[in-house]
């Protein structure tokens, strides 16, 4: 933000002619850059901006283009323009104008979440957040004939890919109080009819979870609670726990310790019981009983001796007793079963040494691992020459050589350049091949990515 602000100062002097000259110099090269440099010259124009963000939304809805997972990031881009546009430059003049665009906006999330491959959400995020200008929106303009309530209740009737899910849970930016406790009923006539007529679970399912959504904008445990036991009169561990966290929330810890006294037990690989100590020290926490906190800690590492329930204790504990907690965490660290369970923790504690020596044994199976299980350890892993570091660099340059993936060439290039950089830092490869025995195989195996070794070489410079 300080580089921003200070940026704006330094434009701020230039000539405005040089300023527009510059302008019109990139317009053409970027499609995104070139709505909002349109859309700027629009901002004194409402009623000709608005004109322009209807032709968008409507182009939106159409169109059919089909998005790969590395493009997605682009459509996210152009739909939370949209929305940006809508709540910087309309709401604040013309509410009833921004809620209509709203809405129809809102109603492209169908169309959008077909055409493209949405793993990571980006999309389905930005429509999420659209939710919140809709409620923010209509709390500002016109009210409907008929209420609001009938109006959200209709939104939220056509729910099918879970955009809507924001909806019921901040109802209170729009619907009063009272307007709310109507709604819980009418969800709760709805639950408790489809369970007497025993349709389907789904049904049920529906009914139970928007319960639960007014549930969270009144801030109301004994409705949530009734959503949840309505369905399941025994709830299982994750419905129980769900119903805890929801009370300690709204501040409600005494209802949330009525969960929490009894021994959770154990069910295969789940510890159903760590989930308990570690509700129960977060309800110490609320009711300010250090004391009680920590023991309740203490015993959630014995439990479950995870890096996050160390850390909790770090703070709280002599320099002995952390010594003694580390020791304790490495050793059931290098139990784990799985690679991935035993280096997270190991490069967060810094035992670097520890790490590489079985990051070594085991990188042809790092080689196989997900972008984002290598990304996450790669954010914990030193600059200055660490063995990890050098096989997460290299699987994830790989990965994307080796699928073709030409989107994120630009990645690839820039694991490479970092490993160019790191062989000065490298005092031995142990069994790994050198550096300049890697790049050769790359250079071979690739050398027909003809729009990859530009991108490398540009890196480079």
């Amino acid at each position: 933000m300080k580089k921003q602000n200070a940026l704006i100062n330094e434009l701020a002097l230039l000539d405005s002619v040089v300023l527009a000259v510059f302008i019109a110099s990139i317009y053409g090269k970027d499609k995104m850059l070139d709505t909002k440099i349109e859309r700027l010259l629009l901002k004194k124009d409402t009623s000709a901006l608005i004109k322009s963000l209807k032709k968008n939304i409507k182009s939106l809805s159409k169109d059919n283009y089909f998005y790969r997972y590395y493009q997605t990031i682009e459509l996210a881009r152009d739909v939370r323009q949209l929305l940006v546009e809508i709540e910087n430059h309309i709401l604040p003049t013309s509410p009833d104008q921004a809620f209509q665009l709203a809405d129809d906006l809102l109603d492209t999330a169908e169309n959008s979440l077909e055409r493209c491959d949405d793993s990571d959400g980006l999309v389905g995020d930005v429509y999420q957040d659209i939710c919140l200008l809709w409620l923010k929106a209509a709390s500002q303009s016109s009210v409907p004939a008929t209420g609001w309530v009938p109006v959200v209740r209709s939104l939220v009737d056509n729910n099918d890919y879970g955009v809507l899910d924001p909806i019921l849970p901040n109802a209170h930016l729009l619907l009063s109080p009272d307007e709310l406790r109507q709604l819980a009923a009418y969800y709760e006539n709805g639950l408790r009819a489809s369970l007497k007529k025993k349709e389907c679970e789904f049904s049920d399912t529906r009914w139970s979870v928007n319960l639960q959504g007014v549930a969270e904008a009144l801030k109301d445990p004994e409705i949530y609670k009734l959503a949840t036991l309505l369905v399941s009169p025994l709830p299982n561990v994750m419905q129980i726990e769900r119903i805890v966290n929801f009370c300690i929330r709204c501040g409600a810890y005494d209802q949330a310790m009525k969960w929490l006294e009894d021994d959770w037990g154990s069910v295969g690989w789940k510890k159903p019981n760590a989930i308990r100590l570690s509700l129960l020290a977060d309800c110490y926490l609320g009711l300010n009983q250090p004391e009680k906190r920590l023991d309740t800690l203490i015993k959630l590492m014995n439990v479950e001796p995870t890096y996050e329930n160390f850390q909790m204790l770090v703070p709280l504990v002599s320099d002995d007793h952390i010594d003694k907690l580390r020791k304790q965490l490495i050793a059931s660290v290098l139990n784990e079963s799985e690679l991935y369970d035993q280096l997270d923790p190991l490069l967060k504690l810094k035992e670097y040494a520890k790490a590489q020596a079985l990051a070594i044994k085991g990188a042809d199976e790092i080689a196989e691992w997900h972008y984002t299980q290598l990304l996450s350890l790669l954010d914990n892993t030193p600059e200055d020459g660490c063995i990890v570091r050098i096989i997460l660099l290299r699987s994830l340059a790989d990965d994307i050589l080796d699928q073709g993936r030409s989107p994120a060439y630009h990645h690839a290039a820039s694991y490479l350049q970092q490993l160019d950089k790191l062989d000065d830092k490298v005092a031995s490869y142990a069994s790994l091949p050198s550096h300049a025995d890697y790049m050769a195989k790359i250079q071979v195996k690739h050398k027909r990515k003809s729009s990859f070794w530009p991108k490398y070489n540009s890196a480079q410079d």
